[in-house]
């Protein structure tokens, strides 16, 4: 066994852990290996000394305040959705809001199947196209109507409107 291997070993060793057959190599490379006996005996050391540690017992209102300080540093929409859910799930609202929401969504429903409804197409239209169709005698002329000077032909669009312009 090298002493990398004995030095993962050490802890388990000392623990009493180890299976026979690992436990006999890790004892036998210690009495050869006078640095990891060494590091053995400095564990042994250190958890004697951890051993006699004193306790700490922490202040009884601690945790209280601990939590309070986490509570504090949560973003204000989470402490509402919180209170919220605190609400409805101890008061036993949930039933009585969902129900409020359902009728609602009812409601709305029943009035948009109540509107008349415009042609699919002329929803789907913008303002400048609602315009476009109705002026839609305009646009037909409008390729004509692009190519003369104004003034030098005014008579031509004239005759185009027909005999009821003049």
């Amino acid at each position: 066994m090298n002493c990398q291997e004995t030095k993962t070993l050490i802890p388990i060793f000392l623990d009493d852990e180890l299976e026979a057959e690992d436990r006999q190599r890790v004892a036998d490379h210690l009495r050869t290996c006078a640095d990891c006996r060494a590091e053995a005996q400095e564990i042994e050391k250190t958890w004697e000394l951890l051993g006699g540690a004193k306790a700490i017992e922490p202040d009884p209102n601690y945790s209280l305040r601990f939590w309070r300080s986490v509570d504090a540093r949560r973003p204000w929409h989470a402490r509402v959705l919180q209170y919220v859910q605190t609400v409805f799930v101890s008061q036993r609202w949930l039933p009585a809001a969902a129900a409020i929401v359902l009728l609602i969504c009812a409601i709305t429903v029943f009035e948009h199947l109540q509107k008349p409804q415009m042609p699919a197409a002329l929803t789907a239209l913008a303002e400048i196209e609602l315009e476009m169709f109705a002026n839609i005698e305009l646009v037909e002329d409008f390729e004509i109507i692009q190519e003369f000077d104004f003034f030098t032909d005014f008579e031509i669009i004239e005759s185009l409107n027909g005999p009821e312009a003049s």
